[in-house]
């Protein structure tokens, strides 16, 4: 009897394991990318963490002030706990996961003091693989609560002084490194002031990333320190959306599906979100999205934060024409146990024909490569074709008289002229605009 009951001990307890082995086994979100294309293969995985908020819930954290302050000796508040989570779940299960490197989409601090800084990059230097740190609206402005703030925005100088170190690993481990405006003072004629952009991009194993800096740098527009939540396109010389376009113009790696984005807002276009000041306004989107529709083959993913919400769509321009998906990651500090995403990123191959569009209602056919191909579905009407090189420069186009060719409601396109190379083959009829890249060969 008594062996009986010793079993039963051992059973319940071997039971009971098992029920806290499963409690403390955290399953984290996964994305894949391109994993649907025909012939895609498997490269590698990245993670997305963003909204840190490190000393949010301090009136002033650390040593008085914010200049050159230095953080407590112990921090177990929520943000601080959830970040020391995220690095101890990366750093167990990294290898399995095929993790390379790891992205945090902004709002490091919960106001840019320097101890909030510190205490950030205290817990990150335990993490067994690259990060890449990117300014969020609250890393911005540096200010203790109750009136003490900075006379200017000098954040972006503290990112740059902080993550030196950081930013010289990222260097040597990415390839194609280029520091973008992210060292060079910009005039902000919103301010009448220089600003360090962080904006710059990187590759890695074929894929390109873009980090954008579209974080306002005037007064937020309250009784209250620091800079509002309102995205800021930047559109002036030496701003982030120029920068932006130029690079996705003279990018040389184009490949379809190739290119990520990272700002910390978001580019949508819900309107609560806009109406509440949390986004960019109407117009400023519209010339983003606008700019955005040439390079809509390149372009893989966009993932920002600052919502604090998870959330999946489409970006489209104008007369509905996808650009690209948004992924929206939730606040890592508002989980007790951190959140975060995992990216599987798939590379679609460089094959020797058309990558047809979902939902088109034309069908574009390559002849093995050599310039030639048809486009059946044509509708009566003005037709045009165009072809674009991996700059984004127009290097041939022509007027399709309806049904030209052959068969009825097709039309031959030949583009056996151009050198051989990458172009993006661009559609426009009364049906919309359809476009897909191309490899002639």
């Amino acid at each position: 009897m008594k062996s009986f009951r010793n079993m039963a001990v051992l059973l319940a307890l071997v039971f009971y394991s098992s029920l806290l082995l499963v409690a403390q086994t955290k399953v984290m979100p996964e994305y894949n990318v391109n994993a649907q294309q025909p012939g895609a293969t498997y490269k590698f995985s990245f993670v997305h963490i963003t909204d840190v908020h490190i000393g949010e819930g301090f009136s002033d954290y650390g040593t008085p002030g914010f200049v050159n302050d230095t953080m407590p000796a112990v921090d177990n508040s929520q943000p601080a706990k959830s970040l020391r989570e995220a690095v101890k779940w990366i750093n167990a299960n990294y290898q399995e996961k095929n993790i390379r490197f790891v992205i945090v989409s902004g709002d490091l601090t919960g106001s840019a003091e320097t101890s909030e800084f510190m205490m950030f990059k205290s817990i990150m230097k335990d993490l067994k693989v690259p990060y890449v740190p990117c300014i969020g609206n609250h890393d911005v402005w540096p200010y203790v609560r109750f009136g003490q703030e900075a006379p200017y925005a000098y954040g972006d100088s503290l990112m740059n002084e902080i993550f030196a170190e950081e930013y010289d690993k990222a260097r040597l481990f990415f390839d194609n490194w280029n520091d973008g405006t992210r060292l060079t003072r910009t005039y902000n004629p919103e301010t009448g002031l220089e600003t360090y952009l962080q904006n710059f991009s990187f590759e890695y194993e074929g894929a390109v990333f873009y980090i954008t800096d579209f974080n306002p740098r005037y007064h937020v527009r309250k009784e209250e320190p620091g800079i509002g939540p309102e995205a800021q396109l930047m559109n002036w010389s030496g701003g982030t959306f120029q920068w932006f376009k130029k690079s996705l113009e003279n990018q040389t790696n184009k490949k379809p599906k190739n290119t990520f984005v990272v700002s910390h807002h978001p580019p949508t276009d819900n309107f609560l979100i806009i109406a509440a000041g949390f986004a960019f306004e109407y117009d400023e989107l519209n010339q983003l999205t606008n700019m955005l529709v040439p390079f809509r083959q390149q372009l893989a993913l966009w993932m920002s934060g600052h919502v604090h919400r998870n959330a999946d769509y489409k970006i489209a321009a104008p007369g509905g024409i996808d650009i690209v998906t948004v992924r929206e990651m939730g606040s890592n500090k508002d989980y007790d146990s951190s959140h975060f995403e995992i990216v599987n990123v798939y590379e679609i191959p460089q094959a020797t024909a058309i990558v047809k569009e979902k939902n088109e209602l034309l069908t574009l056919i390559p002849n093995a490569g050599n310039g030639v191909f048809q486009v059946s579905g044509m509708p009566e009407g003005s037709n045009v074709w165009s072809a674009f090189d991996a700059t984004g420069r127009k290097v041939a186009g022509a007027a399709i008289p309806p049904f030209y060719g052959n068969q009825q409601n097709t039309a031959v396109i030949d583009i056996s002229f151009l050198p051989a190379g990458w172009y993006q083959i661009t559609v426009l009829t009364q049906k919309g605009v359809f476009s897909a890249p191309y490899v002639r060969q």
